[in-house]
């Protein structure tokens, strides 16, 4: 079975009730970002929330982040007063404030897989998803997802946006995001115990 996809990248196909929104409070004092820490599985969104000052959060460049996860620039302020990211990798994520001239305001994620969660190295082969990269329309392979599982696919873009959300069938079918700007898509395949998290990109 085959489904099409026309989108930039994808990160996600996820089971809801596993995804958690974990809340960042921005401010002055004590610090810029409490909780300092925030511990999350992968699929949670980090919700970040304006409370007082002027902010713009994100990692000073990739290699602050997991291979694989989407950077993010967000400002937090009186005109900005909030900002969603799903995390899709698992990993330590090093943000700041104002990443473009760092002050020394530091801040982590530390993601994990749920418990009882698996990334299923058998899955991580992106053989089965065809043209990486593409001009739009992928394919999908659904022998890698068991007809007898629970199958959802949600695709959020690299600001942690949920373009598309959908149950998948027994069938073919088509999915076009061919009005989604060009770009990084994440997808994330949840099946059973299993876990994928991939990217594909749309030029």
């Amino acid at each position: 079975m085959k489904f099409f996809f026309t989108l930039a990248s994808f990160v996600v196909i996820v089971s809801a009730a596993n995804a958690t929104v974990r809340t960042v409070t921005c401010q002055n004092t004590p610090s810029h970002f409490l909780p300092v820490t925030v511990n999350a599985f992968v699929g949670d969104t980090i919700h970040w929330t304006w409370v007082a000052g002027d902010h713009v959060v994100g990692p000073i460049n990739a290699s602050y982040i997991p291979g694989g996860a989407a950077m993010w620039n967000a400002p937090i302020d009186v005109s900005h007063l909030t900002f969603d990211y799903v995390v899709t990798v698992a990993g330590n994520y090093h943000y700041v404030c104002h990443p473009a001239t760092p002050h020394g305001e530091d801040a982590f994620i530390v993601v994990t897989l749920a418990t009882g969660v698996q990334q299923n190295s058998a899955l991580s082969n992106l053989s089965f998803v065809y043209p990486n990269p593409s001009t739009g329309k992928f394919s999908l392979s659904s022998d890698i997802i068991p007809a007898t599982e629970g199958r959802e696919i949600t695709i959020y873009n690299s600001f942690g946006e949920r373009v598309y959300q959908s149950v998948i069938s027994n069938s073919s079918s088509d999915i076009d995001l061919s009005n989604k700007a060009k770009g990084i898509y994440f997808i994330k395949i949840y099946s059973g115990q299993s876990i994928l998290t991939k990217k594909i990109v749309i030029q």
